[in-house]
């Protein structure tokens, strides 16, 4: 029996999910400016050229963070695949923007990645992030707001809730919390008039 080379991705077990992984434990330890294939290697225990069969630079490892960040929210998911009133998508979203702040606090600048890599058809990719954003949008298609409406609703939820994570600050009164709320307010009254 031959040994194979610790560097071959096969042999170390190196798989996009394992990649986006150790990513993810790069920003939380060290924050996105700390973000680099060596490092990933590193927690992978794998040299550097191992991790290229799958991402071939620094910004296709951040575009693979910003598709894959959100597996931890498969509950979310389906939550919003159950949901059925106005009211259900509303408590889902708060409840959603709420754990995705306390995600982004443990991953520092992991929210202004995501914000710069937001674009309008994102739901129509692979990874988690698609498909937490394709289960908002269809919940809302399913209580009847028409598919554009539904898309464009769901932006500014997204991008008002990043906006706020990005400006958020731990030190003062939770403005976060009470801004979300007065926002949501807002979406609510909107979703309304859309379905009367």
């Amino acid at each position: 029996m031959t040994e194979r080379d610790p560097s071959s991705h096969a042999a170390a077990g190196v798989t996009v999910a394992a990649i986006a992984d150790a990513a993810l434990a790069v920003i939380r330890a060290d924050g996105v400016g700390g973000l680099t294939m060596r490092a990933v290697a590193e927690r992978l225990r794998v040299r550097a050229p191992s991790l290229y069969h799958h991402v071939h630079n620094k910004s296709e490892l951040l575009d693979l963070v910003a598709r894959n960040a959100f597996d931890q929210f498969t509950a979310d998911n389906a939550a919003y695949r159950e949901s059925r009133t106005v009211d259900e998508w509303i408590d889902l979203t708060r409840s959603g923007s709420l754990e995705l702040r306390a995600f982004y606090a443990g991953h520092p600048g992991l929210a202004g990645l995501i914000q710069s890599k937001a674009t309008p058809d994102r739901d129509r990719g692979d990874g988690s992030r698609a498909e937490l954003v394709r289960a908002q949008i269809e919940a809302l298609a399913r209580l009847g707001v028409p598919e554009p409406e539904a898309r464009h609703l769901f932006e500014v939820t997204a991008r008002w809730t990043l906006a706020a994570v990005v400006a958020d600050s731990a030190d003062g009164p939770d403005l976060f919390a009470d801004g979300l709320d007065l926002f949501l307010y807002g979406v609510r009254a909107r979703l309304l008039e859309l379905l009367t």
